[in-house]
């Protein structure tokens, strides 16, 4: 196994859902945004605003708009510092989706890198009108009406440690061709299952943590892992699954649609 800080931030990040409400320090704050900064992006277009919410009521207002798509709302908002990301599609009209992912990835490996927890909220919706969280949330921060909101990111202390897993390497890697199977167990440096690792950063709460296991996401055959939705031919047609995520609902009410991550 090859150990390197980069690797072992890419590795040991988790998502946090309970955060210490002693502020970051601008230090960090800018260390973080520096990150965000220097994310590739199509043509170097470089479509990104990046909007820093440390005002308690604006926070508090933001977690309330944040309540229509997780149901960790309150934790988002009582983090001490919340950054935006949005993009402008007129700068990078056929990447700036994921131009903006990008850069929010890099906001939370360099919070995770500095000793912060942070999360993701995507916000990002098939329609972004005015009475959508998208809409409200350019409302809310003064946003550009054609900006596209990607994610909403909590950055403090994590106040509780958590657990995560992930599905072991040979499961989820093909040469060349899907057709071939997936990788010989043993062809990676990773041991043929990641174990749960307990780390600071993600909240110690039922669901906070949903780690991939066999019983889960259908592994129990050995050539290839079941689908994570059931063919059209067994119901679901041409339907789009993240409407279907959209009808679950956390004890509260809210719809669930960030996941852990």
């Amino acid at each position: 196994m090859i150990d390197h800080p980069t690797r072992l931030s890419l590795r040991n990040r988790r998502s946090v859902r309970n955060f210490d409400p002693a502020p970051i320090s601008d230090r960090q704050l800018e260390a973080i945004l520096e990150a965000a900064r220097w994310a590739p992006s199509g043509r170097n277009s470089q479509p990104w605003t990046f909007v820093v919410v440390r005002d308690a009521e604006l926070r508090s207002r933001l977690g309330v708009v944040l309540r229509r798509i997780t149901w960790a709302w309150g934790a988002f908002a009582s983090a001490p510092t919340m950054i935006v990301v949005s993009v402008d599609p007129a700068l990078d009209p056929t990447h700036h989706i994921e131009d903006g992912a990008i850069a929010s990835h890099n906001l939370c490996l360099a919070a995770h890198s500095l000793g912060l927890g942070s999360a993701w909220a995507g916000v990002l919706g098939q329609r972004g009108g005015r009475r959508s969280v998208e809409g409200e949330i350019r409302q809310l921060l003064g946003l550009p009406a054609a900006h596209r909101v990607v994610a909403v990111i909590p950055i403090g202390v994590a106040a509780k440690a958590g657990r995560s897993t992930r599905r072991p390497l040979a499961q989820m890697v093909h040469y060349d061709r899907l057709e071939s199977g997936p990788m010989p167990v043993g062809a990676s440096d990773e041991a043929p299952a990641t174990p749960a690792i307990d780390l600071p950063g993600a909240a110690d709460h039922p669901g906070a943590s949903r780690p991939w296991s066999p019983d889960r996401v259908g592994l129990l055959a050995p050539q290839r892992a079941a689908p994570l939705w059931p063919a059209p031919q067994e119901g679901i047609g041409r339907s789009r699954p993240w409407r279907r995520l959209s009808r679950r609902r956390s004890p509260a009410g809210a719809p669930i649609v960030d996941g852990d991550r």
